[in-house]
C-alpha cells in the first residue's frame, strides 16, 4: 500500500531507483515525457549542411539516464490503470511493442499535433509539428472520453523553464481523460513540473521524480507558487 508521505512531492532521485521503492499497482496513471536521447545528436548532424539548418541542443533534458526496458517494466508494475509515455521516434517501436505484448490491456500510438510549430528550418523542409506518445490502458480502467481520435491538437507553450516542456493544457486533458478526482498520478521524469501543476489544478494527487538538480528546483518552486 502506498504511504501518504509519498504524495504531492517531487523527489530528486534516479527514476528507476525511486520507482523500485513503490508498491505494485499503487498509482492510477503514469504520465511522463522521457528524454528522447537523439534530438541533440541529430542536431550535430545538421552541421553537415554548412549552416543551412539550425542546430538543436536540448542539453541534459535529452539525455536518457536509464535502461528503457527496465523503465517500462517499472511503469507496468506500478500502474493499475493507464500509462502515457511521450517518446522519440526512435523509441516508439520499443515502447509500443512492450505494451502491446501485455494481454491485460490495450495499446495505441498517439500523436500530439503542434498547432503552432516552430518555423525553424521551414525554408528547407516540412515543419516538425508532431510528437509521439504511446498509450496503454489496463482493462476496465478509467477512460472519460468517447470516440475521440488519437491525434491531440494543442499549441506549443512558450515557457522557458525546460527545453522539452509539454503544454499544461495537453497534460490536463490527458489527466482528465484517464483519472478521476482524488486519483494518483506518477511522473518519473517530471522535468519542470507540468504534471504536478496539472494535478493540482484538477484535484489529483501526484508523485514526481526528477534526477536533474536544476529542474528539480524549478519544479518545486513552480508547485509551491500555486499551492
Amino acid at each position: 500500500m502506498l504511504k501518504n508521505e509519498w504524495l504531492n512531492k517531487i523527489y530528486k532521485h534516479d527514476c528507476i531507483d525511486a520507482m523500485s521503492k513503490l508498491p505494485n499497482e499503487c498509482v492510477d496513471l503514469i504520465l511522463t515525457d522521457i528524454p528522447y536521447g537523439n534530438v541533440s545528436k541529430n542536431g550535430e548532424e545538421r552541421a553537415k549542411y554548412d549552416g543551412q539548418l539550425r542546430k538543436l541542443d536540448k542539453g541534459a533534458a535529452d539525455v536518457l539516464t536509464f535502461d528503457l526496458h527496465e523503465f517500462l517494466e517499472e511503469c507496468y508494475r506500478l500502474s493499475k490503470g493507464t500509462i502515457y509515455i511521450f517518446c522519440g521516434k526512435e523509441q516508439v517501436s520499443e515502447v509500443f511493442s512492450y505494451f502491446s505484448s501485455k494481454k491485460d490491456g490495450m495499446t495505441r500510438q498517439c500523436i500530439w499535433h503542434k498547432t503552432n510549430p516552430s518555423p525553424s528550418n521551414g525554408q528547407h523542409m516540412w515543419l516538425d509539428a508532431i510528437e509521439n506518445c504511446v498509450f496503454f490502458k489496463k482493462r476496465k480502467q478509467t477512460f472519460n472520453e468517447h470516440c475521440k481520435h488519437n491525434v491531440w491538437n494543442f499549441p506549443v507553450g512558450r515557457s522557458k523553464r525546460h527545453p522539452t516542456e509539454k503544454p499544461l493544457k495537453l497534460f490536463e486533458y490527458l489527466i482528465e481523460t484517464s483519472t478521476n478526482e482524488g486519483d494518483i498520478v506518477l511522473d518519473p521524469c517530471i522535468g519542470s513540473g507540468t504534471t504536478a501543476e496539472a494535478c493540482i489544478n484538477l484535484h489529483r494527487k501526484f508523485i514526481g521524480i526528477e534526477i536533474n538538480e536544476e529542474y528539480h528546483k524549478i519544479a518545486n518552486e513552480r508547485i509551491h507558487s500555486i499551492i
